[in-house]
């Protein structure tokens, strides 16, 4: 899975992060490269830290993720 490492450095850090709930987080593999108050910002960052051909994780800062529903484009058939 792509940003698996990165995913998991959010998870484990998360409490920690819940001081900046609502910012933005930088992670590259197991680090925490940064908080930034919007995504622009830590966009731009990760370019200069981490390159634009490698990837890297921005993810806002939250208790409680948001839940998207998405209805099915095919009919459910038994």
């Amino acid at each position: 899975m792509a940003l698996e490492r990165e995913v998991e450095t959010y998870r484990r850090e998360l409490p920690r992060l819940l001081a900046d709930d609502g910012k933005f987080v930088l992670i590259y593999g197991t680090d925490v490269l940064g908080i930034f108050a919007d995504e622009e910002d830590a966009l731009e960052a990760g370019y200069r830290r981490v390159g634009f051909a490698t990837p890297f994780l921005i993810k806002q800062i939250r208790e409680k993720e948001p839940v998207s529903v998405v209805p099915s484009v095919f009919p459910c058939r038994p």
